[in-house]
């Protein structure tokens, strides 16, 4: 099978993009590339990743020229399936060796995955509010208008994303709306807002940046760790601030 190099090392950038974009750590993602480029006969192979930019840089057993790609990448949300996919092709690569119109052929198909419909969304996030609740020491009151809080302010977020609203944006308005949420319900309720709003904030926690970070650095690779806790850090002050904003609206702050 004839193989053009050049389009093989755009394929492969392009499968290390999907990872990137959707919440894979940097030593998955250089892994990832590198199997790929062995796995067409790649005699050697340099690959590079951060959460911005990915290279990579490989030479065929019969040629010495070297075959490269550079990729900008821009912010994504986060798909675990697609990672999953993309592994999954990659090791099915490994074992028999797919001509670069398939490989795109594939690619294609994994981005276009639409994850979880919005149903097991909304799901999620009523259960990881109820749980957070049991976990700050509500009761059932408490647990229950958390749910609510954080089946909202989820929905609310995903309509922001769907029109391409700013991370900080959406994270200053969700922020906001489930402070302002948690007040209203104190109007109709007797409950402890403290444990609603922090069950409701816990959705907006960009925990997978936070862990990816801590394995990065782990890994050694101190420029991405780096890159993602300020991602981390930017996300948590816009939480705060959304909060913040929210509790002068309420008459908490004067």
């Amino acid at each position: 099978m004839e193989i053009n190099y050049n389009r093989l090392a755009k394929a492969i950038t392009r499968a290390g993009v999907i990872l990137v974009k959707n919440g894979a750590e940097i030593s998955r993602v250089e892994d990832t590339m590198e199997r790929l480029c062995f796995a067409y006969g790649a005699k050697t192979v340099d690959s590079y990743a951060t959460p911005t930019i990915l290279i990579i840089s490989f030479s065929m057993e019969d040629d010495s020229e070297l075959y490269h790609n550079i990729k900008r990448v821009s912010a994504g949300s986060v798909n675990l399936n697609k990672i999953d996919m993309v592994n999954s092709l990659s090791r099915e690569i490994q074992k028999n060796v797919l001509s670069i119109e398939e490989f795109n052929s594939k690619l294609d198909v994994i981005e276009k995955d639409k994850g979880y419909g919005d149903v097991v969304i909304y799901f999620g996030a009523l259960i990881c509010s109820f749980g957070f609740g049991i976990f700050f020491g509500g009761g059932i009151r408490e647990c229950l208008l958390a749910s609510f809080t954080g089946v909202l302010t989820k929905a609310i977020m995903v309509m922001m994303e769907r029109i391409n609203l700013s991370s900080f944006i959406r994270n200053v308005i969700g922020g906001l709306i489930l402070t302002v949420l948690s007040y209203v319900l104190s109007m109709f309720f007797v409950f402890d807002r403290n444990i609603v709003s922090m069950s409701a904030i816990m959705l907006l926690v960009p925990g997978l940046s936070i862990t990816n970070a801590i394995r990065d650095s782990v890994n050694g690779d101190a420029l991405s760790s780096l890159s993602r806790m300020t991602e981390a850090l930017v996300v948590a002050i816009a939480i705060a601030l959304g909060s913040l904003i929210g509790l002068m609206i309420s008459g908490y702050i004067i």
